[in-house]
């Protein structure tokens, strides 16, 4: 029987380049020492009895960095070879299947390990699943708004399940029952969106881009203090003044917007502030 040839060393490559006219070109490659006694893993994929075909295979290293992956064949057999020697977990997903749980394998040369994995069906997953984008105006177009309730309201108006938008809009419901969905956002200083209709069948994936619109009557700020005296005694009936403030420099100036005067309690309130840059002044006649 003729000798079987084996690699010394690992195949390497250059970065590529480019050739114009009567230049020169210069390569060199240092090559690895090529791996030596690789370990063959293989095995079955069932749901604990029934072997699942096209279930997705999974190698991870000591740190769990994926490493390598293949697919069940009919038989829901699969083989994982060339391997190299080290620790390492294997597990199996399917879809409407729990991932199984990780195989630790420790792999020594010329290794030949069988790591038969199981996939528990969930009937939950089969369920539907909404995900989206809330969306606002900003001052350079739509930016993401974060913080916004989401409410899934069923055919019958009932509330099934609420949620809230991440900081980059998102959001999602999953372990949606099939039916008709009627979805609105609402958040602080915006008007409710106008509802949206979303249809949950067979463990559909609806994917859904919403838009919120500021609500200039609610979405300006306030500005509130309590003045005293230099005792520290609040000062009720104070005259305070809130002023607009604009321009920069010898072009600054300072303007009157809104009047009021404190409590008993020497607090104020001013609403309905809009954006801007402001200061406040006060001041008490005999």
């Amino acid at each position: 029987m003729a000798d079987i040839k084996q690699d010394l060393l690992a195949l390497e490559y250059s970065p590529s380049f480019f050739m114009e006219g009567i230049q020169e070109a210069d390569i060199n490659l240092k090559l690895p020492p090529a791996p030596v006694g690789l370990a063959t893993v293989s095995g079955v994929v069932t749901d604990g009895t029934v072997p699942l075909a096209n279930a997705t295979v999974k190698l991870f290293d000591k740190d769990g960095v994926p490493f390598r992956h293949t697919l069940t064949d009919e038989e829901g057999r699969y083989s994982l070879s060339g391997v190299p020697v080290g620790t390492y977990t294997i597990s199996a997903a399917m879809v409407g299947y729990r991932m199984s749980g990780g195989m630790g394998l420790t792999l020594a040369a010329h290794d030949v390990l069988q790591a038969d994995l199981t996939c528990v069906p969930d009937d939950s997953l089969k369920l539907g699943t909404i995900a989206g984008v809330l969306t606002t105006m900003g001052p350079e177009g739509r930016v993401p708004l974060a913080g916004a309730k989401l409410t899934l309201r069923d055919s019958q108006d009932q509330v099934v399940a609420t949620t809230y938008t991440a900081d980059d809009g998102e959001f999602l419901f999953y372990d949606v029952t099939d039916g008709v969905y009627t979805m609105v956002s609402t958040a602080d200083g915006y008007l409710p969106s106008a509802p949206v209709l979303v249809n949950a069948t067979g463990g559909s994936i609806a994917n859904v881009t919403m838009d919120m619109a500021v609500d200039s009557r609610t979405y300006n700020g306030t500005v509130s203090g309590i003045i005293r005296d230099k005792n520290g005694g609040v000062v009720a009936g104070c005259f305070v003044g809130l002023y607009q403030r604009t321009g920069q420099g010898a072009e600054a100036s300072e303007t009157l917007v809104a009047i009021t005067k404190t409590n008993s309690e020497g607090k104020y309130l001013f609403g309905g502030v809009t954006g801007g840059q402001y200061l406040v002044k006060a001041k008490l006649n005999r």
